[in-house]
């Protein structure tokens, strides 16, 4: 399956945008993505839905818009519509940070079982243990660079926390 291109048409972080396709010089909307306070304005809820006109409308839990979450609604997007999408758009200094924390998040894969959940018996040396940890910093910064939503974070880091403890108590 070919993958759509699709083009954001303000320059992030924003509120909402449209997302466009590119059909010869015209442009064609096939979404617009809002943050949940933005959307409360059109009555909208988390999620997807398509609007009358046929456009979907998409409705984040976060703070703002940036290019990874528009790449997360995609993916969610093409499971709805059975359509393949790649979001064209500038690096930008979060993207890198992004790309930094999914480095942060691999160092623990290993040591995960079936169900993506950690097998803590997997996890014996200090350097084991130290993969991990930093994996869970990895998925902390990705959080707070990605969503921005504060309750979500502290939620995060507290489970992280309970979860370092036991690591670090398991001999």
């Amino acid at each position: 399956m070919k993958k759509i291109n699709i083009y954001p048409t303000v320059q992030f972080p924003c509120q909402w945008d449209d997302l466009v396709v590119k059909i010869g010089k015209n442009k064609k909307t096939i979404a617009t993505i809002y943050t949940e306070k933005e959307a409360e304005k059109d009555n909208l809820k988390l999620g997807i839905g398509k609007g009358n006109d046929g456009i979907y409308d998409i409705v984040i839990d976060g703070a703002e818009i940036n290019n990874e979450v528009v790449r997360n609604s995609l993916k969610d997007l093409e499971k709805r519509t059975h359509n393949s999408y790649k979001f064209v758009s500038k690096q930008t200094e979060e993207d890198k940070i992004i790309a930094y924390s999914d480095k942060l998040n691999a160092l623990s894969d290993k040591y995960k079982d079936k169900s993506d959940c950690y097998d803590f018996s997997k996890i014996k040396s200090p350097v084991e243990k130290s993969r991990v940890i930093k994996s869970w910093i990895g998925e902390i910064l990705y959080e707070a660079i990605t969503y921005k939503n504060l309750d979500t974070l502290k939620s995060l880091a507290e489970m992280i926390g309970i979860e370092i403890k036991e690591l670090i108590k398991q001999k």
